[in-house]
């Protein structure tokens, strides 16, 4: 077990839950927190406007623990805003991501927590993101299929600032951010595509990103995730059956490059600015130098058949 570290008053782990219209699984999931091996954390649970029965079971259960409280959205932001609102709000040492739907094993917290502290050791004093592996969890079966990051064919040892740039590896809801990462957040782009993306963009280029390979939680897969955990041959079938959204996602991924060069750009040292400039005029550069940089710089995918359709697509 984790020594329980108390800073000024406030609890050292915040756990940042998303939720909409969740009622389906959010009481399971609210079970998995609140029996934790390491329990010296708040929740915080920022609902998006939900019209279900979601904030009746929140409200019943920040009645029960005084660990959870509630924020309610104004109007409804996205899971993305919603996600780095809630993370800006935060005090505390250690901030976790949290959805609505998945289940936490009983350990997970003090499993990355673990891994922070060795981190902080290790790198004191920048900005550092962890994450770990996940269960793929079939809601309909109860079945485990199979871990995330072996299903999906990710590389987990490429999160150097290039290949983080083309291509996020750290499932959101198994991340662990520390304090530092916070003076980062001061402006939110619009071309952010994703929030977890943007956290590992910043301390890859800053910091440090440390991977657990060992599940954390079990990452249920149902018809209403906003990012699932599918098969890597659907993965492809998808792929090869969209050829126009994969063109526009690809434009959104060089559209929230540029827009952290933009941001960044100034505080990068001369060899990551250099790397992120390269990235951030991808969508500008011609035929030739964008296949050109995508080699010379690293701007590559996991496994030859992402980067065969990188090729082609880019």
């Amino acid at each position: 077990m984790l020594e329980e570290i108390q800073v000024e008053g406030q609890k050292p782990v915040h756990i940042v839950m998303a939720s909409y219209n969740g009622e389906a699984y959010l009481e399971e999931q609210l079970e998995s927190l609140l029996h934790q091996s390491y329990a010296d954390f708040t929740l915080e649970i920022c609902d998006d406007g939900s019209t279900d029965g979601t904030l009746d079971i929140l409200e019943r259960y920040a009645k029960e623990d005084e660990r959870i409280s509630i924020h309610r959205n104004e109007k409804n932001m996205g899971y993305v805003k919603n996600f780095m609102q809630g993370i800006k709000r935060s005090q505390a040492s250690y901030i976790m991501l949290c959805d609505q739907d998945d289940i936490w094993n009983p350990n997970k917290i003090e499993i990355t927590l673990k891994a922070m502290k060795k981190a902080e050791n290790e790198t004191p004093n920048v900005p550092l993101l962890v994450f770990t592996d996940a269960m793929n969890y079939d809601s309909d079966s109860g079945e485990e299929t199979g871990r995330f990051h072996k299903n999906s064919h990710l590389d987990i040892k490429k999160v150097d600032t290039a290949h983080i740039f083309m291509e996020n590896k750290c499932i959101g809801c198994t991340v662990m951010i520390n304090q530092a990462v916070l003076s980062y957040l001061s402006e939110l782009p619009e071309q952010i595509r994703v929030h977890d993306w943007w956290l590992a963009l910043i301390c890859s280029h800053f910091g440090r990103i440390v991977y657990v390979d060992e599940p954390t939680l079990k990452y249920r897969q149902h018809g209403g995730n906003m990012i699932g955990g599918s098969s890597f041959s659907s993965y492809v079938k998808e792929r090869l059956a969209g050829i126009a959204r994969q063109r526009e996602a690809l434009r959104q991924t060089f559209a929230q490059g540029a827009a952290f060069y933009g941001q960044y750009g100034e505080r990068m040292g001369e060899s990551e600015r250099r790397i992120a400039a390269a990235f951030a005029g991808m969508e500008q550069a011609g035929w030739f130098l964008r296949r050109k940089n995508m080699f010379c710089y690293g701007f590559t995918k996991s496994g030859w058949i992402r980067n065969v359709g990188l090729f082609f697509l880019i």
